[in-house]
């Protein structure tokens, strides 16, 4: 999980949908939306990060549309406070994915850091579907299979997995759900489980909530704490590894209605 920032740089959103338009509009005309309407909303939502119980910074999570039809356009930034900036730095994530058969289909992904060591860190990839292959901005070339995301869009395709098992059964969702998604050295997964239904408070209310926790791994922890009322969008997450502090992003303000 990577958290959100403020961006004082809106071009950077714009120069990269310019870049993909063309490969967005190759799937235009086979993409059938039929993702939950809750999961699609149009939103820019506001957060407070923290790192081992100490305010970190701020951040923004938003989808928009991408222009062509059945694409859109989903980021996540964070702008740590002060002199923070200094250490951490400015962080970016942007994937412009469509809707194909229902299911996300990511066309390219954007990692940028500008603290220290972010050179290490920062990489660029585009999927290529027809050859099955992520392409990254060194010149790699990794195979893929159907239904692999980038490492943003897992929020998305953990909400839509969720928004889907309790419309088919009528109720909370259970058990445990696989992603497969192409990261900055290798194409990896993860195995999140609904471990509770919680109470959670937050800057921006109370809320009911799923718990998704991660557990194929023994040294990082990552749960996700999602609002069933409006759509599973995140309004709690931490992530930890090892005996390092904890990170914690918390809803700041909601700014979307209640799902249907």
């Amino acid at each position: 999980m990577t958290f959100p920032k403020r961006s004082s740089r809106p071009t950077r959103p714009a120069r990269l949908l310019r870049g993909f338009a063309a490969a967005a509009a190759l799937f235009a005309a086979q993409q059938a939306a039929a993702v939950s309407p809750d999961l699609l909303v149009a939103s820019s939502l506001p957060y407070d990060v923290y790192r081992g119980g100490s305010l970190l910074g701020e951040g923004h999570i938003t989808l928009k549309p991408a222009g062509s039809p059945d694409c859109w356009f989903y980021s996540q930034e964070a702008t740590p406070k002060s002199w923070l900036k200094l250490i951490s730095g400015e962080l970016l994530e942007q994937s412009n994915f469509c809707v194909q058969d229902g299911k996300i289909r990511p066309i390219a992904y954007r990692y940028s850091r500008d603290g220290v060591g972010s050179s290490k860190e920062n990489y660029s990839l585009r999927f290529d579907w027809p050859k099955l292959q992520a392409v990254y901005q060194n010149g790699v070339v990794r195979p893929i299979t159907e239904g692999t995301l980038d490492r943003l869009s897992i929020q998305l395709a953990l909400r839509e997995w969720l928004l889907s098992e309790r419309l088919a059964t009528g109720k909370e969702p259970t058990g445990e759900h696989e992603v497969v998604f192409a990261d900055r050295k290798k194409v990896d997964s993860y195995i999140f489980q609904v471990k509770a239904h919680e109470r959670v408070e937050t800057p921006a209310g109370t809320f009911n909530t799923t718990r998704l926790d991660r557990t194929d791994s023994k040294t990082r922890r990552t749960q996700f704490w999602l609002s069933p009322e409006h759509g599973y969008i995140v309004v709690k997450a931490e992530q930890q590894r090892d005996d390092d502090p904890v990170l914690k992003l918390l809803l700041s303000k909601l700014t979307l209605p209640t799902a249907k």
